[in-house]
């Protein structure tokens, strides 16, 4: 490898494209959390990424949460409804005829139009939320893009990294053979990312893991090594939050771990609390449906944070949290109790 070549890393492998929906709202989240970030990191250096993710999280709920009682009004109308539906669908009986089946779908829809229920408001939450949780990942997957502050400190960081490949050409081989990994085929045949310009190398720094940092401190020469763990600190000091990188993925290991157990449980928590406003007036395949949701919701907001960036697993369960406490409150107003639907505390209820 020729010093020229090893100068030149593949600018789409270090940074996908966030698509025409993705896109505009991670530009919306980076300017606000932006914002955050400068108030928090005027507070205090460490954990301020983390902590501007809950400032963010925060905000969005309480942006959200007219939307959360329209949606909860609607469904105590649904449970009040409930015995009507009943009665219809028992007047059609267990028919399988298709005109049979609409005639009775007609009939429901009539009964919820004549009483202003809108039976999709539950899911409209959950279409607002999904593309949320996609934006930040990709703000997380390259935060110092969207954060000004810490855009500075990788800029710092990639200046002090070159000085040592200049000084050693076996720094910048290394530094090539990291960051080859990272580039997807598909996109070899895309530009080219200088690291002589420190907005270019911040981009190949940026998908460096901890093992890659550590080779690349035994390779660096002693006299730039004191810069490097200086601006490298730096870096750290606003992406880990109580031991955990945000910008990394999760995964299986400790201490990452932590954010899909922590996901899981408290989007089981919150779905189940959101259960309760239907569960005493559903039919049985209502109840085996939802019984089924909040199974596959935990297992699967668990598995999606070990793959994504640590980041977002804080803002999901930050968002997961907030939910709870709305939901214990929205219940409290219905008159349903917190033990409700669960056996063997029935008796206390009473």
């Amino acid at each position: 490898m020729t010093y020229a070549s090893a100068l030149l890393i593949r600018a789409a492998q270090v940074q996908n494209d966030p698509g025409f929906i993705v896109g505009p709202i991670s530009k919306v989240f980076g300017y606000i959390i932006d914002f955050l970030f400068n108030i928090v990191y005027g507070v205090t250096v460490n954990h301020s990424l983390g902590i501007s993710i809950i400032f963010l999280t925060l905000i969005v709920r309480c942006l959200m949460l007219p939307l959360a009682v329209k949606q909860q009004q609607s469904m105590m109308k649904m449970q009040k409804l409930n015995p009507e539906v009943t009665k219809i669908r028992e007047k059609y009986g267990s028919s399988k005829d298709p005109e049979v089946q609409q005639k009775m779908n007609v009939e429901i829809q009539a009964l919820y139009s004549k009483n202003k229920v809108n039976p999709l408001s539950g899911c409209l939450p959950m279409l607002i939320t999904m593309p949320l949780f996609f934006g930040l990942s990709y703000i997380m997957n390259q935060s110092y893009m969207f954060i000004s502050k810490l855009g500075d400190i990788y800029r710092g960081l990639a200046v002090s990294v070159y000085s040592a490949c200049v000084y050693d050409n076996k720094v910048l081989e290394l530094i090539h053979r990291i960051a080859t990994p990272h580039v997807p085929k598909k996109m070899l045949d895309a530009g080219a990312i200088d690291i002589k310009i420190p907005e270019q190398f911040a981009k190949v720094l940026n998908k460096f893991s901890a093992d890659d940092w550590k080779a690349l401190f035994a390779q660096i020469p002693a006299d730039y090594l004191p810069q490097v763990q200086q601006a490298f600190e730096q870096k750290q000091a606003v992406e880990m939050f109580f031991g955990l990188p945000l910008t990394e993925a999760s995964g299986w290991g400790w201490p990452g771990i932590i954010i899909p157990v922590l996901a899981g449980v408290t989007t089981l928590l919150s779905s189940w609390l959101s259960s309760q406003l239907t569960q005493s007036s559903a039919d049985e395949k209502s109840r085996s449906t939802q019984r089924m949701m909040m199974i596959v919701m935990p297992v699967m907001m668990g598995f999606m944070t070990v793959g994504l960036p640590a980041g977002v697993g804080i803002y999901w369960i930050t968002s997961s949290v907030f939910q709870v406490g709305q939901q214990l409150i929205m219940n409290a107003r219905s008159g349903i109790s917190v033990t409700a639907g669960i056996p063997f505390l029935k008796k206390n209820d009473k």
